[in-house]
């Protein structure tokens, strides 16, 4: 090319890209996009179309090779069938019918020869449709073949027609007929008829090869259609490529130059830089905004870092720990205060699980994620010395109202509570120790009251004047100020009972019952408790208990408290209306509502009521008496049985204290029913012993074991009114000491006395042959039965001292004659089995267990029991009543058995 061409491209170019920079940027890239396109669009159109027509022809070709060679596959399978018959003729020539009936099939077969045979013949004669090598090949089989079929087929037939013109009945004719057909069958014609089928497998093959061909050829027609759609569509790339750089030339260079400022920005923060509007196209409209934006930008960034120094500053001097976790619990950030509670120092906690962090709260974080609307909260305890209490709530998009909400991650405030438990617990200590400590005057003054109160009754007042109005007031009085004394005694009891059970169920010291519970039942008796009420104030009683009320597993007697509590508060906080009990079931649990319409309750006490000596009452001017134990009491007890406690008020209207028990499985149920219940078998048993036992004449002596006096002289002459011998001991090493001298028929000890305390006084007693059967009472103001079980002692009572209880309690020891009865326990199912012992050896018996018949009469002969508890069904099974009553030493046990949920107690 010379310079002149050059020169002339070189213009035309520049005029070419000048008219081009003309253009807005969309029209200039609908431009690109209608050239490439079109192009692309002309090449698939043109591959497509070309393609299609030779892959048309080639599955003609296909389809009409393969219906050939269905024909050839007919005409060969007709040939095949028809040598076949008309080789089974040659044995058929002694049944006539079955020889006729075979040269039928061979009729029909012909008739698909000729049919085939003519087909081919079309096929030659219409070969413009048709293959050069294909129509040589069917030309060479007519050729080498015409006639043959037709020949062999008419000699067959005059062969067969000879046959049965002959009457193949009898066998010399049948024998000729035979003979014939054999002959033919080994003809030069037959032969000759058999290779046209030998003749057809190689055509047949070759049409096949054909077919492949043809397939072949489709296959390279979507080769020659694809080869021209991807080249015109190369060819509109390649032309897209040109026409792009030359767009690219107009627009990306005041983006480029945007892109540059962009990052200088970024990598240098400095947003004071501006990017220069050079143009006058949506690209400097751009680059204008993007001024603007850089401003703002500068503006609202100058605003949160100022706001972030003031929440971190926040934040880091927050005296709680403070974590955020990310959706799988991996902590994201925290503050100082976190890490000098967890003793880590500067140590960098980001991208740590919160599950090795703090292990305890993992469960909690879940939950936050399974419902973000609400706030999760738990104690923990990561060493012996400190206490926290976490509080866990979910970070949601948005303002998050229901529990749909997206959960992008946690929020975990950690609360040092060491010191409030601390405080709480010297609190709970000084508490019990005080209500301990009160037991003992309070024995006094409660036992000698009612002492006096008996003397009185029995031996002072019937022997004054009753005509005597004067001494006939004075008695009254004197009658009244005792029993407010009593009644006082006992109210000032039930203040400490209260307050030994919050310190001690939160202590987890507390003895729960498990035993099967109607709750029906339970709402009955606590209404009979607190009748007297309600007539007291004139109040309506109402009642609606769904039928047919599951039972549940818990302890009855602690439910009972819950109800008269809550009972007792409606009543109280009600001067008239009525008092509505209902019970029903919802999901899982049976909910026992009460329902007053007193004076209700405030929105801002409503939080407090469960709280430890708050009084509702508080509220009104004229407050009932109370502790503002008994909700605290409830809602421990309630939690206890798995359940919940709440209130739902508003003043002026009324309250509704509400709680849930949850529902126990069918088979729980089931396998408590199974169980006796033992207080009850422990009471007929003791009452069995009193009525059973032989009496003796002698007088027994009780020996009282206590450094104070006065409860010595209270139990003195308490045992004394009940015709016992009583001696004294002021200590435990006295007690040792006097029951060597002489040995009591029981002792009754303290526990907190100097010198030797009681347990180590029991523990001496019981390990000693010579006194360990003597039965042992311990009488104290501290609950510590476990223990005294362990050491063997017979029964454990707290102070104050309930009298009759105590009596009674004496009569059985004493009417044993000895201590620590032996009990054995029979039963097949391995879970009652463990039951059973453990509740006896609670009770201060000495257990043997059997699991089977055979087992119980093998341990009945050798430890020789008091008692055997067993199952009904495996008592029968076995006969064990009548198979131990004549054994030495087994004279005198009596049998406990369990079945259908009765307890049924027969003697020996």
């Amino acid at each position: 090319m010379g310079i002149k061409n050059l020169l002339d491209i070189s213009i035309i170019s520049k005029v070419n890209y000048q008219w081009l920079n003309k253009l807005k940027v969309n029209q200039k890239i609908a431009l690109g996009y209608t050239v490439a396109l079109s192009i692309s669009v002309f090449g698939t159109i043109s591959g497509v179309t070309v393609g299609n027509h030779l892959k048309r022809q080639a599955i003609v070709q296909e389809k009409q090779t393969f219906a050939e060679i269905m024909i050839l596959h007919r005409l060969q399978t007709a040939i095949l069938q028809v040598r076949t018959h008309q080789q089974q003729l040659t044995s058929l020539t002694k049944q006539p019918i079955n020889f006729k009936e075979e040269y039928q099939h061979i009729i029909k077969h012909s008739e698909s020869i000729q049919k085939s045979w003519s087909e081919i013949k079309w096929i030659i004669e219409n070969q413009q449709h048709y293959s050069e090598k294909e129509i040589i090949k069917l030309e060479i089989l007519i050729n080498s073949y015409e006639g043959v079929p037709k020949k062999y087929l008419l000699s067959l037939n005059r062969i067969v027609q000879e046959a049965i013109v002959l009457n193949l009945n009898s066998a010399e004719k049948s024998r000729a007929a035979e003979i014939k057909l054999k002959e033919f069958t080994n003809s030069d014609l037959a032969r000759k008829f058999d290779s046209i089928s030998d003749d057809l497998i190689e055509i047949i093959d070759f049409f096949y090869s054909e077919v492949k061909q043809a397939k072949s050829d489709v296959s390279k027609a979507i080769g020659y259609r694809n080869i021209i759609i991807y080249s015109g569509v190369i060819i509109s790339i390649l032309i897209a490529i040109l026409l792009a750089r030359c767009i690219s030339k107009a627009i990306s260079y005041p983006i480029l130059e945007l892109d540059k400022l962009t990052k200088t920005i970024t990598e240098e923060e400095n947003f004071d830089l501006r990017v220069p509007v050079s143009t006058e196209d949506e690209v400097g409209s751009l680059a204008s905004s993007f001024n603007h934006l850089i401003f703002r930008v500068k503006q609202l960034l100058d605003e949160q870092t100022a706001n972030t120094a003031h929440l971190r500053a926040i934040i880091d001097n927050l005296v709680d720990g403070l974590l955020v976790s990310d959706i799988y619990g991996n902590i994201v950030n925290y503050n100082p205060a976190v890490t000098r509670m967890f003793g880590l120092g500067d140590v960098d906690i980001r991208g740590i699980d919160c599950q090795e962090f703090i292990p305890e709260i993992i469960g909690l974080v879940n939950q936050t994620q399974q419902n973000p609307t609400a706030i999760f909260t738990a104690e923990i305890q990561p060493n012996d010395k400190q206490f926290f209490k976490v509080s866990i709530t979910a970070i949601t998009e948005g303002n998050c109202r229901d529990s749909f909400c997206s959960c992008l991650g946690s929020v975990i405030l950690v609360r040092d509570i060491t010191q409030e438990k601390e405080v709480d617990r010297m609190k709970t200590d000084f508490i019990s120790t005080v209500s301990h400590e009160l037991r003992t005057p309070l024995t006094s003054v409660l036992g000698f009251a009612s002492i006096i109160q008996e003397k009185l009754e029995e031996n002072v007042f019937p022997l004054l004047p009753e005509d005597n109005r004067k001494t006939k007031k004075t008695v009254k009085r004197v009658k009244d100020n005792i029993n407010i004394i009593i009644s006082e005694a006992e109210r000032l009891t039930t203040l400490i009972n209260d307050v030994l059970d919050i310190a001690k169920m939160e202590a987890g010291k507390l003895d729960w019952k498990k035993e099967i519970v109607s709750i029906e039942q339970v709402i009955e008796r606590s209404f009979a408790a607190t009748f007297a009420l309600f007539e007291k104030k004139s109040l309506g009683l109402i009642k609606h208990i769904e039928p047919d009320l599951p039972q549940v597993l818990g302890d009855e007697n602690r439910l009972i408290q819950v109800l008269i509590n809550l009972i007792s508060n409606a009543v109280k906080f009600t001067d008239e209306g009525s008092i509505t009990c209902s019970a029903k079931v919802i999901h899982d649990s049976i909910i026992v509502s009460v329902i007053d319409t007193g004076n209700g309750i405030s929105q801002e006490e409503q939080p407090l009521v469960f709280n430890k000596f708050k009084q509702v009452g508080e509220i009104f001017t004229d407050k009932p008496q109370g502790t503002g134990l008994g909700l605290p009491i409830c809602k421990q007890i309630i939690e206890h049985h798995g359940g919940n406690i709440w209130v739902e008020s508003k003043l002026n209207e009324g309250s509704n204290f509400s709680f849930s028990i949850p529902i126990q499985s069918l088979s729980t149920i089931n396998e408590f029913d199974k169980i006796a219940n033992l207080d009850s078998l422990v009471k007929q048993l003791q009452e069995h012993s009193i009525e059973t036992a032989a009496t003796s004449n002698k007088q027994k002596t009780i020996l009282v074991v206590d450094d104070d006096a006065n409860i010595r002289e209270l139990l003195r002459q308490s045992l004394q009114n009940q015709n016992y011998a009583v001696q004294e001991a002021k200590d435990g090493l006295d007690a040792i000491n006097q029951i060597k001298i002489n040995k009591p028929d029981l002792i009754i000890l303290d526990v907190m006395m100097p010198q030797i305390n009681g347990f180590d006084a029991a523990a001496i007693i019981k390990n000693d042959p010579l006194t360990m059967d003597i039965p042992i009472i311990m009488l104290s103001i501290f609950e510590d039965k476990e223990r005294g079980y362990k050491l063997g002692i017979d029964r454990y009572m707290t102070k104050p001292i309930e009298s009759n209880k105590l009596i009674n309690e004496i009569n059985v020891l004493l009417s044993q004659e000895t201590s620590a009865k032996k009990v054995l326990v029979v039963d097949t199912t391995a879970s009652t089995l463990l039951t059973l012992s453990q509740i006896l050896k609670a009770q201060g018996y000495n257990v043997v267990e059997a699991s089977n018949g055979e087992e119980c009469i093998e341990k009945a002969l050798s430890v020789k029991p008091d008692m055997i508890i067993v199952d009904s069904v495996l008592s029968q099974e076995h006969d064990l009543v009548k198979t131990l009553r004549f054994e030495k030493g087994l004279e005198n046990f009596f049998f406990i058995l369990l079945g259908n949920g009765k307890n049924d107690i027969k003697t020996n």
